[in-house]
This record gives C-alpha cells, sequence and structure tokens, in this order.
C-alpha cells in the first residue's frame, strides 16, 4: 500500500518526467519561419535540449517504487549527477557553439562514460529487488558517486566561468553590435541551470518524500520557463542576410590579410602623430564612405584587417580621436538610421534598424540608450 506521502512523490516525480518529455517534443518541433532555416546558428543547442529533456524518461522505475529504499537512494544518485551534468553540457554546447569553441565540448564526451556507467548502475539496483545497497557496498557505491557529482559540479562551474569570460570579450571595446553576445539570455541560462543544480543537490538530501515532492514541482517549472526563454531566438542577425554577410566578411578578410600582417617591431613602435592621421583616414574611409557600420556584427578585427592596419593601432587611434569603436561606430548607424528614416518615413522601426546595421530593434534601442546616456 502507498502512503499519501508516496503518493504525492510519485505525482510530482511523474510531473517532473512529463513535463521534460514535453519540453522535448516541443523544442523539437519548433520550426518557426526564417529560423528553420538556419536551427544550428539560432538554437545552438536544441539537439542538446531534447536529448537531455528525453532523459528525464529514465526516471519512470522510480515513480512505482517511491518507498524502496534501493530505489530511493538510486534516484538521489542519478539525480545529483545528472542536472550540473546535463547543465553543463548545455552551456558547452550552446555557447561553445556560437562562439565556435569546439574544445568546449571535450570535458562532457569525457564525462559521458562515467555518468552513463553510473546511470545504468543505479537503474539495475533499483529495478533489482531486494536490499542490495546496505553496509559496505552502500558506503562505496556513495564515495563513487559522491567523487563524480563534484567532478560534474566543477565541469558545470568551468561552464559558467567560461560564459562570464565571454560576455567580458564581447564587450564595447570589440564589438559594435549589442546582440553579437545573448549577454541577458546568457544571464538567464546561468541563473537557470544554477537553480536546477542547487535545488536537486538539496532534494537530494532531503529524508522525506514529500519535500522531495515539492522540489520536484519547483523543478518542473524552471523547466516550463527554460522552455518559454529557449523558444525565441537570441541571435540578432537575419537568416536571409547570414549566408551573404558571412561571405562578405570573408572576402574582406582574405583580400587584406596580406597587408595585415606586420612584424613584432612594429607593434612596439609608437606612433607618430603623422602615423595616427594615416590610420585614423582610413578608418573614416572604411567605416563612413564603404559604409562598413552596415555589417551588423562588424568587431575591431575584422575592421583592422579591412583597413590593413595593425589591431592595436586601429583600437588606440579609435579611442584617442573618435570615442572608441562602440561609440563610433553606433553614432555612424544612428545618423545613418535618421537620414534613412526621413527619406523613408513609412519604414517600421525594425526596418530602420536592419537597414542601418544593427540587426534588429532591441539592439538599436541599446545603442541609442548607450550613446545618449
Amino acid at each position: 500500500m502507498y502512503s499519501q506521502q508516496d503518493l504525492f512523490f510519485s505525482t510530482a516525480l511523474a510531473v517532473y518526467i512529463a513535463v521534460g518529455v514535453v519540453v522535448a517534443i516541443v523544442r523539437w518541433g519548433h520550426r518557426c519561419e526564417p529560423y528553420s532555416r538556419n536551427m544550428d546558428y539560432y538554437y545552438p543547442a536544441w539537439r542538446t535540449v531534447v536529448f537531455c529533456c528525453l532523459t528525464n524518461l529514465m526516471l519512470l522505475p522510480f515513480v512505482y517504487m517511491p518507498h524502496d529504499t534501493d530505489s530511493n537512494l538510486a534516484l538521489r544518485i542519478i539525480l545529483m549527477l545528472a542536472s550540473p551534468y546535463f547543465c553543463a553540457m548545455f552551456m558547452f554546447t550552446y555557447f561553445g557553439r556560437m562562439l565556435k569553441r569546439k574544445s568546449w565540448i571535450i570535458p562532457l564526451i569525457v564525462l559521458s562514460v562515467p555518468f552513463t556507467v553510473m546511470t545504468l548502475l543505479a537503474l539495475a539496483i533499483a529495478i533489482e529487488p531486494g536490499q542490495q545497497l546496505v553496509g559496505r557496498d552502500a558506503r562505496i557505491l556513495g564515495s563513487i558517486s559522491g567523487t563524480l557529482a563534484f567532478i560534474f559540479l566543477y565541469a558545470f562551474g568551468s561552464a559558467l566561468y567560461m560564459i562570464g569570460q565571454a560576455r567580458r570579450r564581447f564587450s564595447e571595446t570589440n564589438f559594435s553590435n549589442p546582440d553579437d553576445f545573448p549577454k541577458d539570455f546568457a544571464r538567464q541560462a546561468v541563473y537557470m541551470a544554477g537553480w536546477h543544480v542547487v535545488i536537486t543537490w538539496s532534494i537530494c538530501f532531503m529524508k522525506s518524500n514529500t519535500l522531495m515532492g515539492w522540489g520536484l514541482f519547483v523543478l518542473s517549472g524552471i523547466l516550463v520557463y527554460f522552455l518559454i526563454v529557449d523558444l525565441q531566438p537570441h541571435r540578432a542577425l537575419d537568416a536571409n542576410r547570414l549566408e551573404a554577410e558571412a561571405s562578405a566578411r570573408k572576402s574582406a578578410e582574405s583580400s587584406a590579410r596580406i597587408s595585415f600582417e606586420t612584424t613584432e617591431q612594429e607593434e612596439e613602435e609608437a606612433l607618430s602623430p603623422l602615423r595616427k592621421d594615416e590610420i585614423l583616414r582610413i578608418i573614416r574611409h572604411a567605416v563612413e564612405e564603404d559604409e562598413a557600420f552596415l555589417d551588423s556584427h562588424l568587431t575591431l578585427s575584422s575592421l583592422a584587417r579591412t583597413c590593413g592596419v595593425n589591431r592595436t593601432y586601429v583600437s588606440a587611434v579609435m579611442n584617442e580621436y573618435l570615442g572608441g569603436f562602440f561609440s563610433y561606430v553606433n553614432r555612424c548607424r544612428l545618423e545613418y538610421a535618421t537620414q534613412y528614416k526621413a527619406d523613408n518615413p513609412d519604414a517600421a522601426v525594425e526596418e530602420v534598424a536592419t537597414a542601418a546595421g544593427f540587426g534588429s530593434r532591441q539592439s538599436f534601442y541599446n545603442a541609442r540608450k548607450q550613446l545618449s546616456a
């Protein structure tokens, strides 16, 4: 006979499993135009989300054994390992692919082996009848699980650190568009993943099935909120311009690669006033006359390549004479947007923003707010 506490726990676990499956189905089937043509660009970790949420199905046997001691311990082991592992997997795949850091995936591949072994072992122990986890066996399994759990937690912490580093690199010093890196989504993802790990680990140490049940309901709510946030793309570039702009940047960089390379001696030399004036002229020509600012993903490095000048020199000149890379480029965009609106009074804000190189309406508003502050 199941007690009321057991029934509540089983219901909460069943809801958590069901929510995970629903999130996986929706994430897999979500194909809004025009983003469906570039799913891996707009949703870099959509396959990872589907896989992680579908693995909730492995918890199904525990729904029918809420009062079994071995089952209860095995469930706690799986949850303790799975939460930091899957959260780290999402962080590494989403932001690793966005930043083209394939090396970020290597730790997860290495950790997949012990995670799979421990999960299968825990499931086998839970399904096999009888009290198997007692005495020395229980202590050994607990030690191994605890060690792996902290290794996975370290991997998760490393993912958060790398994302923090990436957010700092995508600063106004090097990137011209506030939407080049989805800082808001990164912050939300970190909070959601962090709370998921904290709550999961908390319920793993709770002795009461009722408290575990409430914790599982909270985890279900986090999954629903994550789905709502993740369904919208967090990269600003229009899908129709993605391939064209990438090709244009590659062509520009290739044509300027020879003139871009400088010797170490040249990098260490102080810029003379005459050289500064020359670099300033080159920058203004590239940005204003050739309208490089219309590239919504223009970076300091790509501008330096286009100009054929060392990146450090370009940065120094822009900081001294033009107010910095971000300010200068976006002032040009705002002036272009003003003129575009005057020439096209019926144009919507989205059209004006895209035409001026902002990539999105929100990016336009953000830049205008930052420059007027």
